[in-house]
């Protein structure tokens, strides 16, 4: 593993989380030698700060991208695990060998495991904000879930591992092998029940399997979905799904809603100013549960936004009926010419002391002032936010794709692909890591 020298002056779950319960002991020391749990030992945690969790291998061709739609979460010891797609691994600009992989931290040879291949899915270059790879996992079961799109015969497939994935089952949870095409899947587990949520054209499909029968869809929802925009499934304490999406309003503009399975969707946010044409618009939302009421992080651009905001934060007052205003997410700079702004993608952990923390990457364009990215605003109590990025950040315009949890009490881990500059003396390009201290 390449470990990072700063060089310059995210607890409950991440986007699309399936636990229903911090998947780690919240009360064990960082040092635990070799505790087992379900037949893996801890051994060793990763080291704290900043580093390059999974690297781009050396002289990779420029098409070659290694870490697209990256998402991670915390084993049962708050290790982390990643999944991700490999896009033109060859470099021979024919994307059909584009593939999911997997890895996770190993604390016994204090390494991250060799990439493992889960299925070759062909396609296309990811545009944003596409999230084309969902993982979850289920503290009670151990369960591990992998939902991406096989663009080969356009279908969402799932991966299911039950022994701590040393192996996947792979299975389909829907195909058609004409238009309109699939997108964006999110995944969680909830005992023996997965729940699927994912884009077809412009309609929001949601699936569900029981003790492993066929995928149905129970409860569907006649909406028309905005354009380019992703959505977010999160499984409560219940083990009750919901849905986060954005609506099309007029083909240009977008609201976001909510929506549990069986019940209306509800709107959350409405956005007086889109053009969805204009491709850094693009709204994006990350959904999570603190029991069993939902919690919002999401872009979404507004005329009459303070700042000109772009991020913002909401809280249900229950299961999600009712929504409390949304709270923008201040910039770390109001400076006209250090616009730092956020766009595409963003991560949220809440921990059970009420902070909340949420992540999104830096995507201007200019030399940063104040903090470097990405971006990590916190409020104590969910209200006030500040902004900067974590300590000793070698990061400037990046943060793709990032996700981000609690490995222990007070602490967060956040991953991210980085592959803006590959001349950059302090960051190799791959998956970064940056772990709390």
């Amino acid at each position: 593993m390449f470990r990072l020298v700063a060089v310059a002056t995210f607890s409950i779950c991440l986007l699309a989380c399936g636990t229903r319960r911090p998947v780690f002991d919240a009360g064990v020391e960082e040092d635990a030698g070799m505790e087992v749990d379900a037949g893996r030992p801890r051994g060793d945690d990763p080291a704290s700060g900043w580093q390059v969790a999974v690297p781009l291998p050396t002289g990779a061709a420029v098409s070659s991208r290694l870490g697209v739609s990256v998402t991670s979460l915390g084993d049962q010891f708050g290790q982390p695990m990643i999944a991700m797609l490999y896009e033109d691994p060859n470099g021979d600009l024919n994307y059909d060998d584009n593939r999911v992989v997997f890895t996770r931290w190993d604390g016994v040879a204090k390494a991250f495991t060799a990439l493992q291949t889960i299925e070759v899915v062909g396609g296309a270059v990811t545009q944003n904000p596409d999230r084309q790879i969902s993982l979850a996992r289920d503290a009670d079961t151990g369960r591990i879930a992998i939902a991406y799109v096989k663009a080969q015969n356009n279908t969402v497939r799932l991966a299911i591992s039950d022994d701590e994935g040393a192996h996947f089952s792979l299975s389909t949870v829907s195909d058609s092998a004409v238009t309109p095409f699939m997108s964006n899947p999110s995944v969680g587990l909830a005992g023996s029940t997965t729940h699927v949520a994912y884009v077809q054209g412009n309609e929001l499909q949601y699936r569900k399997s029981v003790a492993g029968a066929a995928f149905t869809s129970p409860s569907p929802l006649a909406v028309t979905l905005a354009q380019h925009a992703a959505l977010s499934l999160g499984v409560d304490s219940a083990g009750n799904p919901g849905v986060a999406f954005f609506v099309d309003v007029a083909g240009t503009s977008a609201d976001l809603a909510f929506w549990r399975p069986g019940s209306s969707a509800v709107t959350v946010a409405s956005a007086d100013m889109l053009d969805l044409a204009v491709e850094s618009r693009r709204p994006s939302v990350s959904l999570t549960f603190v029991g069993t009421t939902p919690h919002l992080a999401f872009h979404l651009q507004k005329a009459d936004a303070v700042d000109a905001t772009q991020l913002w934060y909401a809280k249900a007052s229950d299961a999600g009926a009712t929504w409390s205003a949304p709270i923008a997410i201040p910039r770390n700079s109001s400076s006209a010419t250090e616009f730092h702004s956020t766009q595409w993608y963003q991560a949220i952990s809440i921990e059970g002391t009420g902070r909340v923390s949420i992540a999104a990457p830096w995507s201007a364009i200019g030399t940063q002032v104040n903090c470097n990215g990405p971006k990590l605003a916190r409020a104590p109590d969910g209200l006030s936010f500040t902004t900067c990025s974590p300590a000793g950040s070698p990061v400037q315009r990046g943060g793709d794709w990032v996700s981000m949890w609690s490995h222990r009490v007070g602490k967060q881990t956040m991953v991210f692909v980085y592959d803006v500059s590959r001349n950059n003396p302090n960051l190799k390009p791959g998956v970064v890591m940056w772990r709390e201290p």
